[in-house]
């Protein structure tokens, strides 16, 4: 089954907050999904995609890249904890440890991000020479 197809039962029947966006890339693209999100609250920022003989206008391009670099910021989060935990399968029983699981992961991601960006932030004094 390809991911368009379950979309719409996953998403929330209203937005947590006014105005909440819906970030998909050019597969999620149809006329049913972007009504169905408006009808239930949700702001569809859906990437456009070209068809034979009907290539995408600049416009459309540019509108695709402010679309485009938004998820992949959400995107690049799931892929480092993909390559970090070798897209291992979460092996618990009951809902309550995997979310302790799924929450410690998280927390080590959010550490790694803390000390990465603690890094990027450090600046040395400059060094007098005589």
């Amino acid at each position: 089954m390809h991911d368009s197809v379950p979309c719409l039962s996953v998403v929330p029947d209203e937005p947590a907050y006014p105005d909440q966006e819906f970030f998909g890339d050019s597969a999620y693209s149809s006329e049913e999904i972007n009504t169905k999100l408006k009808k239930r609250g949700f702001i569809p920022y859906i990437c456009e995609k070209g068809y034979r003989g009907k290539p995408l206008t600049e416009e459309q391009k540019a509108t695709n890249k402010v679309k485009s670099s938004v998820r992949c910021r959400v995107e690049h989060v799931f892929g480092a904890m993909k390559v970090r935990w070798r897209d291992e399968i979460l092996r618990t029983i009951g809902l309550e440890r995997a979310a302790f699981w799924i929450g410690l992961r998280n927390l080590t991601y959010n550490l790694g991000r803390f000390v990465s960006v603690l890094g990027s932030c450090h600046v040395r004094k400059p060094v007098k020479v005589r």
